[in-house]
């Protein structure tokens, strides 16, 4: 049986409505896939992005072009691999996301569509992150807070990350990473009175709720503060777009004096545990420094590949086994975003990732100040609160580009460029 146009137009309105619904749904079996299965099933991502690629009118767009840029280049990274076992899922997770980055910012982009998104990102991802934090989180003991009552009575479920050669929970400040990238967005739906009902609101600030409750139980120094500066731009720009706040000058002196002296005293504190005597592990900034000069001595020696998506622990143990046997037996990543993009992507594509990152970036700032309706102003800025979160904790921790608990980050990402677009299109459109 046949379909008519207007059936196989509502089935193609379908598809492209569904489109980040069917990757996220096909996330779990391309992530833990084996290579050939794996292989198998980027089919799915690779067909939305060609049937999207050949409804454009005029060809790529500016951002669509650093997309296929970026995806095509990850392929030539794979050079590089040693150990495909490691390098599969890495490579698996970094073209997934960039296929949600590509499917979620592209046409056809509606306000409503933008909407359901955001919910979706700040109260169900929360929710899921949260719920994976509390059965599969390998907690920390005697970090920073006297924790440790709670994490006796939290459940202990199936440990299923490997830790090179060791089996355990997934890392605390992973868990940390991905609910500092969330929690600006709950929030900015939290304060989202015009556009969103009274229930998605309570939502939201039940969902922000929990992710600061286990946020704190991560005890990651580099998620607290990334946490805190999203935050604060997203409460910053709301009261500073108040009425009581416009009319009283003296009122947004204050406001400004005291923010500055909270966020001073949170990094003095922060920087003095990191400079605390301790031994030199990941966890202390004397560790940290010898991962980043052993990942820029790497990066040299692997410019334009980067030693391939996955291989750092294994090229770092090879070249470096020093590094291991005085900071920690399994390094995952290099603790620093720039660094790990560049490892794992070479210079190259890590020019094209960053390029896509401006390009949401501005259209954030085109969203906020030209939108006229407040939901459009506060997903932006809530989602800039989250971009500054992420690179914040990336400046001493990661999240790998292709790692699992990336997905938020790509989210994130196509849904800034989707907002830019609407705010550009509604601009052209007047």
């Amino acid at each position: 049986m046949s379909l008519g146009p207007s059936q196989s137009a509502r089935l193609a309105a379908y598809v492209d409505t569904a489109g980040p619904l069917i990757l996220l749904g096909a996330a779990p079996a391309i992530w833990f896939a084996g290579l050939p299965g794996g292989f198998a099933l980027l089919v799915l991502p690779m067909t939305l992005v060609v049937r999207r690629l050949l409804q454009l009118p005029i060809g790529l767009r500016g951002s669509d072009g650093l997309v296929v840029a970026c995806a095509l280049w990850i392929w030539v990274s794979a050079l590089a691999v040693r150990d495909w076992h490691t390098a599969a899922p890495k490579l698996f997770g970094a073209l997934l996301g960039l296929s949600l980055v590509y499917v979620v910012a592209s046409d056809p982009i509606s306000a409503t569509r933008l909407r359901l998104q955001w919910f979706g990102l700040a109260v169900g991802m929360t929710a899921l992150v949260v719920l994976a934090a509390l059965f599969l989180a390998e907690w920390p003991h005697r970090k920073l807070l006297p924790l440790d009552s709670i994490y006796a009575v939290l459940p202990a479920g199936p440990r299923v990350v490997d830790h090179g050669g060791r089996v355990g929970g997934i890392g605390p400040n992973q868990i940390g990473g991905i609910l500092a990238i969330l929690a600006p967005l709950g929030l900015a739906l939290s304060l989202d009175e015009t556009g969103s009902s009274r229930n998605v609101r309570r939502l939201a600030v039940v969902a922000l709720a929990l992710a600061i409750f286990v946020l704190l139980l991560t005890q990651s120094r580099s998620a607290y503060v990334g946490a805190l500066l999203g935050l604060t731009l997203v409460c910053w720009w709301r009261v500073r777009h108040s009425a009581w706040l416009r009319q009283q000058p003296k009122r947004r002196i204050l406001l400004h004096l005291a923010l500055g002296l909270g966020l001073v005293l949170l990094m003095a504190a922060v920087v003095s545990t990191w400079l605390a005597p301790l031994d030199s592990t990941t966890d202390t900034l004397t560790g940290r420094r010898q991962i980043w000069t052993a990942s820029v001595l790497l990066i040299g020696e692997y410019l334009y590949t980067g030693v391939g998506p996955g291989q750092f622990p294994l090229v770092l143990k090879a070249v470096f086994p020093e590094v291991n046997a005085s900071v920690a037996p399994h390094i995952p990543h290099a603790h620093n975003f720039v660094l790990q993009a560049l490892l794992e992507l070479g210079l190259p594509g890590s020019f094209f990732l960053g390029l896509l990152i401006a390009f949401a970036v501005r259209g954030l700032i085109v969203a906020a100040r030209d939108s006229r309706d407040g939901s459009p102003q506060l997903l932006a800025v809530g989602l800039a609160g989250s971009l500054l979160a992420f690179f914040v904790y990336g400046l001493t921790d990661t999240i790998a580009p292709g790692a699992r608990g990336g997905l938020p980050f790509w989210l994130v990402l196509g849904l800034a460029l989707a907002s830019g677009r609407l705010a550009r299109q509604a601009r052209v459109a007047k």
